[in-house]
């Protein structure tokens, strides 16, 4: 989503943001635990991937993803 294409450059705002992160981190830190877990249903025609992330044991992000099979004509 960030990038055009794989040999893409990593945008400036990207690396501004990396660089908020790292000096927040540096001037406040604190002990966060993040966990992310998928799932991934292959059953389906469809098969959808379930994305969910915690810090400290709170749900702080889910997603959805569904992969659809390109059709031939």
């Amino acid at each position: 989503m960030l990038f055009d294409h794989t040999t893409d450059h990593i945008p400036g705002m990207v690396l501004l943001e990396a660089a908020h992160q790292a000096a927040t981190a540096h001037t406040h830190p604190t002990h966060t635990t993040t966990t992310t877990t998928t799932t991934t249903n292959d059953n389906d025609p469809t098969p959808t991937t379930h994305i969910t992330a915690h810090q400290n044991n709170t749900t702080v992000f889910t997603a959805q993803l569904t992969t659809h099979t390109p059709t031939t004509a």
